[in-house]
């Protein structure tokens, strides 16, 4: 057998929403147009409907709503060109609290423009007033706390932008509100990213900037230190960022403030430039950095961060888009672990937006595909990802202020429960450029009641409300009322199989009802598939909404899990596991239990009946490697207190002390046992080494667009999802001599491997064989020096990211911003190897016989010996007891004698006999004497 560790490992099957796994379903055929978006991406419920649409910047100029429906499907707004500029930064309030959201937009020096909507379809484009500045990121928040939303700017060349709105919804500019200057003096420049945030929970909005200047390279240049404008409570700001320790230095692209642990205060996530994401942990309102080990620590071109909790296990997740595409799944322990695959579509995500756009109570990502910082892609249009749900429940929390803003900005909810304590902001406005839903989602896993629900107002009022019910979306009207709890109950599974048949939906009693088919009736009947959502409404204000998702024939086909190593070794036992169901069928005769276990190669499947019909899994290859025979070896008698040497024949030797199990107290085929005084026995295995699958990756060759490099600085960067062993790699050099390389762990330095190779003139491949264990991301680097090592640079558009086989991918390079995927540094046609895998056959039993070895005597006579046995080639023979000439027979297994000798000069009855000249074997010695004959086994090694 070989050495065994559990590993799990899912097999590809079709998910179900009864799954507790996350994915998503791109669902862009129901936007009402094909739209190309740049940076700017909104989700947010533009008409106070309770249902989120899509503001959507056009080709980065021009806004349009698609606005949600009752039934689901979107219609198209378009609100015009708001610039000939393309918009860099934007943002979406109910600036003049009438009901309909507002937008804000600007670019490079074209102004700030501010399209007023009165009524879906009816906008009023105005500019407004203030000092030219290069429009980043963009926020609204109630800066002055008078009830009506405010308007910030980030300026990439100069000190920020702000206006406020005045009670008839215009917006009067007072930049000086906040103190931009710097110590040392600066220009102010360099603000990129933004959020207003309660991040200290006083109960008043504070403003972050992520701060990031090109061509500034020190980090004791003001322009980079990250700005924490804290709100005294009297409204008046100050940057305190150094006090909070979120005065990062690096160049920072955006922030957001999330409770990623559940204790109730806010962390923080940012993304940089020039170095990895980092994590800040909030402990009593003191930021501490504790990216290390975190599971984020990956290099970009970062554009976007969120906080989300996507699959509402309760845990807050990350998404990060930009020149690539991160999604780091939360674990609620400090710990992120990142997850690919989820929105395929052949580019990385460059900007997106979240919210919940088929009231499913699951977040959905609606995400655009554009280059650089702000450039659409007609040929890779804006795409609606909707979330395909799981078991979890949930529970979504939409605000309207009455005493506050309309739209409740900066309001702070809290759910309170087994779980701790989850914290959720409304912003209006984050990131680079995002609009998120303003509605507060909560995942909570298999949780089913609320316990306390606090809501702290912007105005400082605050209401809490107990027992709440679960997988509902309640609406509270500030200082008035909380919507009533809306259910929706079925007699059967949500599911209709296709062939007319229909399900009844039926909502709970003593309501009004709005269904999302339009009917107002307390129960529906349904035949087709899709999402369901009722209004009920008790007449005070407040609206309770639900809804629940009528699956059509679901693919329900299960999946296995396979406990233990494939491929296994032979005589070893793998455990398959089917999901659950009602019922199991496996082939290969293997039963109907939920899990066998299975010990024979073979195509193995499971069937489960499903509602409209049965499902098989998908084939499960079970693979066993051959393990060598139990190996030959030979036993030994010594006298008391010596060694005895022993021999085994085979591969891959390895001797014990017990029968089964233990550790290898010796390896090779020759063994010497400890100092012995009784009989012991040992037992030995041979092995069988089956090398590792070989693959290629990184790019193959290299191209004209780059040249012979002059230093180190920068490198590959890639993750290794399995432990590998990186064996050669193909470079070009402009010299011949001596070069070191080297794997690092990007999250702290360490080096992985390395080595010094002579590096030959021209193309060569070098052999490094550096061992990687799963991780990273690392870096495949040069050190010290001019390597003279050929780098692809801008022109060459390298396809990232490369597969290494099954085994990582190649990311980027760690130059800064953009370009990281712009090069290719060194390192082509990398070839990897899995492991080897050792396959250990059964053991023998070997005995060693403590004291002489006695040969078979007539009775009456004196004891004759020998020793060592098994022997090199001399025998020591003791007789007692024998008198006149003694006569030796050597003779082999088939009784041929092959030595003869006599015994005629003994010194006080012992002789020392030479038999090295025998073959190594076993052999019968027999004694012929006065007295008669004596018989003994002999072993020659």
């Amino acid at each position: 057998m070989r050495e065994r560790y559990a590993l799990l490992v899912l097999l590809v099957a079709s998910a179900t929403a009864a799954q507790s796994q996350l994915s998503f379903t791109n669902a862009s055929d129901r936007k009402s147009s094909v739209t190309a978006s740049g940076g700017c991406m909104g989700v947010v419920d533009m008409n106070g409907d309770g249902l989120d649409d899509l503001a959507i910047l056009h080709n980065a100029r021009t806004f349009q709503v698609d606005y949600q429906n009752a039934d689901g499907t979107f219609t198209l707004v378009d609100y015009g060109n708001v610039s000939n500029a393309g918009q860099w930064g934007w943002a979406i309030g109910d600036i003049d609290n009438n009901g309909h959201k507002d937008m804000i937009s600007g670019g490079n020096s074209d102004g700030v423009h501010y399209v007023r909507i009165m009524s879906a379809g009816n906008g009023q484009l105005e500019n407004l007033s203030g000092p030219t500045i290069f429009t980043q990121g963009m926020s609204i928040g109630d800066i002055d706390n008078d009830g009506r939303l405010d308007v910030y700017a980030c300026n990439d060349v100069g000190p920020n932008n702000l206006w406020f709105a005045n009670a008839s919804g215009d917006l009067v500019e007072n930049s000086g509100y906040m103190d931009w200057t710097t110590d040392p003096t600066s220009d102010m420049s360099g603000n990129y990213g933004s959020c207003f945030s309660d991040f200290d929970s006083d109960g008043d909005i504070d403003l972050y900037i992520a701060k990031c200047r090109q061509g500034v390279n020190s980090p004791s240049d003001p322009r980079r230190w990250n700005r924490l404008f804290v709100n005294d409570g009297d409204n008046a700001y100050s940057d305190l960022a150094v006090t909070y320790g979120l005065q990062i230095r690096n160049q920072t692209w955006t922030a957001d403030f999330g409770d990623y642990d559940n204790d109730g205060d806010l962390d923080m996530v940012a993304t940089n430039h020039d170095a990895t994401i980092q994590l800040f942990e909030n402990v009593n309102n003191n930021f501490i950095d504790v990216t290390s080990g975190c599971g984020m620590e990956y290099n970009g071109f970062f554009l976007q961060s969120k906080f989300a909790d996507m699959d509402n296990d309760g845990f807050l997740d990350v998404l990060i888009a930009g020149g690539v595409e991160y999604f780091f799944k939360g674990n609620g322990d400090g710990t992120f672990t990142r997850v690919t695959g989820l929105f395929p579509a052949g580019r990385d995500m460059h900007s997106f937006a979240t919210g919940d756009l088929n009231n499913d109570g699951f977040l959905d990502v609606f995400a655009n595909y554009g280059t650089s910082y702000i450039s659409a892609d007609p040929g890779q249009p804006d795409r609606l990802w909707l979330n395909d749900g799981n078991d979890n429940h949930w529970f979504t929390v939409r605000l309207k202020g009455t005493v506050s803003n309309r739209d409740a900005v900066g309001a702070q909810v809290r759910i309170v429960g087994p779980w701790g304590t989850q914290v959720r902001e409304v912003k209006a406005g984050e990131s680079y450029g995002m609009v998120t839903t303003f509605a507060c989602n909560f995942g909570l896993g298999e949780h089913t009641t609320i316990p306390t629900l606090t809501i702290r107002w912007p105005s400082g009022i605050e209401e809490t409300f107990n027992d709440l019910d679960v997988d509902q979306t309640v609406t509270v009207i500030e200082n008035t009322c909380i919507s009533p709890v809306a259910t929706i109950s079925t007699e059967v599974a949500p599911i209709v199989c296709g062939n007319g048949d229909a399900i009844t939906l039926t909502a709970n009693d003593g309501f009004d009802y709005v269904w999302s088919t339009g009917e107002t009736t307390r129960e529906i009947e349904v035949s087709e598939a899709g999402p369901y959502t009722v209004t009920i409404d008790s007449g005070d204000g407040c609206t309770g909404t639900t809804s629940i998702f009528v699956q059509e024939s679901p693919d329900e086909t299960p999946t296995v899990t396979v406990v233990g190593l494939l491929p296994g070794c032979e005589g070893d036992e793998v455990e398959l596991t089917s999901s659950e169901a009602g019922s199991y069928s496996w082939n290969n005769d293997g039963g109907d239990t939920q899990s066998i276990s299975v010990t024979s190669p073979g195509s193995y499947t499971v069937t489960i009946e499903g509602v409209c019909g049965l499902f098989t899994s998908d084939v499960v290859e079970v693979s066993f490697l051959d393990a060598p025979d139990a190996p030959t070896a030979f036993g030994a008698s010594i006298p008391p207190n010596s060694s005895a040497n022993l021999t085994a024949v085979g591969d891959n030797i390895q001797w014990y002390d017990v029968a089964a199990g233990g550790s290898a107290i010796a390896s090779g085929n020759d063994f010497t046992t400890p100092t012995l005084t009784a009989d012991a026995s040992y037992w030995v295995s041979a092995s069988t080494l089956h090398g590792g699958v070989v693959s290629y990756g990184g790019a193959e060759v290299n191209t004209v667009n780059g040249i012979y490099h002059t230093n180190t600085d920068n490198y590959q960067l890639f993750t290794a999802y399995d432990d590998l062993i990186i064996r050669s790699v193909k470079v070009y050099a402009n010299s011949t001599g001596d070069r070191t390389f080297a794997v690092v762990d990007q999250s702290n330095g360490s080096t992985i491997a390395s080595g010094t190779f002579n590096v030959p003139n021209g193309e060569s491949r070098v052999q490094v064989d550096f061992s990687v264990p799963a991780g990273g991301p690392y870096g495949l680097r040069a050190v010290g020096g001019n390597p003279g090592l050929w780098r692809d640079g801008l022109g060459s558009n390298p396809s990232y990211p490369f597969a290494l086989g099954d085994l990582g991918v190649m990311t980027s390079s760690t130059v800064s911003g953009a370009n990281a995927t712009a090069y290719y540094y060194f390192f082509y046609d990398i070839e990897v190897e899995s492991p080897s895998i050792l396959c250990e056959g059964p053991r023998t039993m070997v005995d060693v016989n403590v004291g002489p070895t006695a040969i078979t005597e007539q009775a009456g006579m004196g004891a004759i010996t020998m020793w060592p046995n098994p022997t090199s080639g001399l025998v020591t023979i003791s007789v007692e007891g024998l008198t006149g000439p003694i006569t030796a027979e050597v003779m082999d297994l088939s009784g041929r004698t092959v030595k003869r000798f006599n015994l005629d000069r003994m010194q006080q009855g012992v002789a020392i006999v030479d038999l090295s000249g025998l073959a190594t074997g076993e052999y019968t010695l027999a004694l012929h004497h006065a007295e008669g004959r004596s018989i003994g086994r002999l072993v020659r090694r």
